[in-house]
């Protein structure tokens, strides 16, 4: 599992696990996405995410902060056609290399603060998971 924890909050952070994938540029997966605020669950939930959604957030993450993808400029905001946690937004903070990270939909809003390195670590984790799901068919 990939977890992104708040570097100013112990026990503030978010997992991303992979339950289920189906290999295939127009398939996708079933992502068990949980969220922590002062050790206190706030959200756990398993959704659905297209493998090019995937595919997308993993640049973006393991890229982080990233300023352009698939020719678009981020302006510090990924957004995906999803229905879940479809917004992925970043706002430079005045200590060195973090940043302030929201991922969110129509009914959640999560919070973290994060140092970019962190994001990036993140990101491979999600792409190491990933990739082990999709290989396993």
């Amino acid at each position: 599992m990939a977890i992104l924890r708040d570097t100013f909050s112990d026990g503030t952070y978010v997992e991303f696990s992979f339950v289920k994938c189906i290999p295939g540029k127009f398939e996708g997966c079933q992502i068990n996405f949980k969220h922590y605020k002062n050790h206190k669950k706030i959200h756990d939930f398993v959704f659905g995410w297209t493998n090019l959604t995937i595919e997308n957030y993993i640049e973006v993450t393991s890229g982080f902060p990233l300023d352009m993808l698939n020719d678009f400029i981020l302006n510090n905001l990924y957004s995906s056609f999803e229905n879940h946690l479809y917004g992925l937004e970043w706002k430079k903070r005045k200590e060195k290399d973090t940043y302030r990270l929201r991922l969110y939909d129509s009914k959640k809003d999560c919070q973290l603060n994060v140092i970019d390195t962190e994001v990036r670590k993140f990101g491979n984790e999600v792409r190491i998971e990933w990739e082990g799901h999709i290989n396993v068919r």
